[in-house]
């Protein structure tokens, strides 16, 4: 649970049938073939041959029963307190059996109830102690997953991609975007730093997941999310990537009924919690649009979401270039305005232009992109006019990820890494 957030439902069954196979057939056999070898090569050649034999069916046996769906199931991360809770309370159940023999014993030669209580008093009071730690967790956690009335957003580092965990005041969490290598197979975001940072946070329900747009630096990282966690519904702009990753991702969304609205249904205003989520970009019609509008490609079309809670807004704009950032300047306006902005296309020279910056009038950005990525994420002329709007600027490829929280009036930002000098303004 600690470092694989997994317990097996089929190990000790399993370990019941295939230790003894292997144990006592396959390592004597293999034993035997080493003492046989200098009498006789062939005899040593069937005792190997016939290990082997059992060796494979016995990991063909196991590779199946590991293939069964309820073969385990996923936890969050316990924490070291709860893992002592855990075997202390373990000790004590062990111990009640010791504890009931003995005080049989002592009533048999003393039968003063002062004899029994001294026995089973230290556990009992060991018990109950933990009892009472493990319920002050679970209350902390209840209240951390489901009371609360802050909002926290993290921007979580993946690398060379975008994921956002948005932790709505009484529950509500939101997964935009989820990073992702171009194959899976080499390397899973979702499955190896996204999904452990939730489930460390003992987050096991994504309300909303939303795909800005189908690039696999922040779609592959979800298809794990959809086929790991409870998500109630997907936003996503409905625009299709003939890629095998965007195949997985809506194969995952059929097969586990997840809601997809129709973008239509999508844009404009939510409020939940307190939150308002505004959907600006792209317009409804961006696919007709698309046909005359040559330059409205896939990260031209990302989603763009401005989140506010009280006096505080964030804005995620996805990939979108400078032909977006124009019209959407000119659709949204002073709507933009935000005191937190994800940088568009992880910091590329082609977004972030003058008149989306003056708009927007960030206090702080962040930057989501890889150490020293080939591309050059984020671009020395972007940065500068960073640091010509005097933004604090942030970003995951030097200060890890980035946790922000706020009661709709004050802003707590705390990096991951939070050395003066592991600054992007710093650096170039």
């Amino acid at each position: 649970m600690r470092y694989f957030n997994q317990v097996s439902l089929v190990g000790l069954p399993a370990n019941v049938i295939f230790i003894p196979l292997i144990g006592f057939v396959v390592v004597p056999l293999g034993i035997m073939s080493v003492f046989i070898y200098p009498l006789t090569v062939s005899g040593a050649l069937v005792c190997l041959k016939a290990a082997s034999a059992v060796l494979e069916y016995v990991i063909t046996i196991i590779n199946h029963i590991s293939e069964w769906t309820f073969a385990a199931i996923n936890t969050v991360t316990p924490n070291y307190l709860e893992i002592f809770c855990f075997y202390v309370l373990f000790w004590v159940l062990l111990n009640l059996k010791s504890v009931q023999i003995r005080t049989a014993l002592a009533l048999s030669k003393d039968h003063s109830s002062q004899s029994k209580n001294s026995i089973q008093k230290p556990v009992v009071i060991v018990g109950l102690i933990t009892v009472l730690v493990f319920s002050a967790d679970v209350g902390y956690w209840l209240y951390q997953r489901c009371w609360r009335d802050d909002f926290r957003v993290t921007m979580i580092d993946v690398g060379h991609g975008n994921a956002s965990l948005l932790e709505l005041p009484y529950g509500y969490n939101m997964l935009i975007d989820g990073g992702g290598f171009s194959d899976n197979r080499v390397f899973d975001v979702g499955a190896s730093i996204v999904a452990p940072f939730l489930w460390q946070k003992k987050i096991r329900r994504i309300d909303t997941l939303v795909l800005s747009h189908p690039n696999s630096d922040h779609l592959n990282g979800l298809i794990y999310i959809a086929e790991n966690f409870h998500v109630k519904n997907v936003w996503t702009n409905h625009e299709t990537a003939n890629t095998y990753g965007y195949q997985m991702f809506m194969e995952t969304i059929k097969k586990n009924n997840i809601q997809v609205p129709a973008y239509s249904k999508i844009t404009g205003v939510h409020d939940i919690g307190g939150v308002h989520i505004d959907v600006l970009y792209p317009p409804v019609n961006f696919i007709e649009k698309k046909e005359i509008e040559t330059w409205r490609n896939v990260n031209n079309n990302s989603l763009v979401l401005k989140i506010s809670f009280g006096a505080t807004s964030f804005l995620f704009p996805g990939d979108i270039k400078a032909q977006a950032e124009y019209a959407l300047v000119s659709k949204a306006g002073d709507k933009l305005k935000s005191t937190i902005l994800l940088a568009p296309h992880h910091g590329s020279k082609t977004s972030s232009t003058e008149n989306f910056l003056e708009k927007v009038g960030p206090e702080t950005v962040i930057i989501s992109s890889g150490w020293k990525y080939k591309f050059g994420f984020p671009h020395l002329s972007v940065l500068k006019r960073y640091q010509k709007k005097s933004c604090r600027i942030l970003g995951t490829a030097l200060n890890g990820a980035i946790s922000m929280s706020t009661d709709g009036q004050a802003l707590t930002i705390h990096p991951y890494i939070s050395d003066n000098k592991a600054s992007l303004g710093n650096i170039r």
